[in-house]
C-alpha cells in the first residue's frame, strides 16, 4: 500500500459537493446526527450541508483527499493555526440553513458542542499538529481498507515533519482510530444533551 499523498485524489470546488453526499450517506445513521431531525430528507439534507461547510473550509485552508475519482471515501486535514472556525465562516459556507431549521435545543447543542471543542483543542493541543477535520468511507465500501488508504499517506509525511495529529470524535470510531495510533487525551459527558465526547492524539512514530 504506498503512503505517497500524491496517490491520492486531491478535490477542488468543483467535487466539494460530491464529498459532502458520501460523508452524508456515511453519517446518516450515526446517533450524533439523529437529533437534526426525525423527518429522513430534512436530516440528510442538513448533514449535507454540514459536511459541505466541512469540506470548503478545510478547502479553502487546508486539504481534502478522495481515495480516488471514484470517491469511496474523503478526508479534511487543517493546520494547526486554522483550527478554530469562525462562526462567520460558518455562515459563508453556508451553515445558516442548518442552524434556522433544526430545533432549538439542536441549535444550542451544536453552538456549545463547537464552543467546548474549541477550548478543549486549544487546552490539549496548543502547538503545531494536524487536524483530522472530518473522515468519511462510504458504507458501501466500509471495512475494504479505505480509512487506511485515506490516512497513512498523511501520518508518514506527519512522522517526517514530526507533527503530531489531533481530532475529537465519539465513541463508535475510538477503536478505529486506535488502530491508526491515536490514544485517547480525555473523554467528556454533557449529560444535559445525552452527547460524549473523546479527544484523540497520534503522536510521532
Amino acid at each position: 500500500m504506498s503512503n505517497d499523498i500524491k496517490t491520492l485524489f486531491r478535490l477542488n470546488k468543483s467535487n466539494i459537493k460530491l464529498a459532502s453526499e458520501v460523508a452524508a450517506k456515511a453519517y446518516f445513521k450515526a446517533d450524533d446526527f439523529s437529533s437534526f431531525s426525525t423527518d429522513l430528507s430534512k436530516r440528510l439534507k442538513y448533514i449535507k450541508k454540514t459536511m459541505y461547510m466541512t469540506f470548503s473550509y478545510s478547502l479553502r485552508f487546508g486539504e481534502v483527499y478522495a481515495t480516488s475519482q471514484n470517491f469511496e471515501g474523503v478526508v479534511a486535514w487543517l493546520p494547526y493555526n486554522y483550527t478554530k472556525v469562525p462562526i462567520w465562516q460558518y455562515i459563508r459556507f453556508g451553515m445558516i440553513p442548518v442552524l434556522l431549521g433544526v430545533e432549538k435545543k439542536v441549535r444550542k447543542q451544536l453552538l456549545f458542542f463547537d464552543k467546548l471543542a474549541k477550548e478543549k483543542h486549544k487546552q490539549h493541543a496548543n502547538f503545531p499538529h494536524l487536524y483530522l477535520y472530518n473522515l468519511a468511507v462510504d458504507p458501501d465500501h466500509q471495512g475494504k481498507g479505505w480509512a487506511s488508504i485515506l490516512l497513512n499517506p498523511k501520518f508518514a509525511k506527519a512522522d517526517k515533519q514530526q507533527l503530531p495529529c489531533y481530532l475529537e470524535t465519539h465513541k463508535r470510531n475510538v477503536p478505529l482510530y486506535e488502530h491508526f495510533g491515536f490514544e485517547v487525551i480525555e473523554h467528556f459527558s454533557v449529560p444535559e444533551f445525552d452527547n460524549d465526547m473523546w479527544l484523540m492524539m497520534r503522536f510521532n512514530k
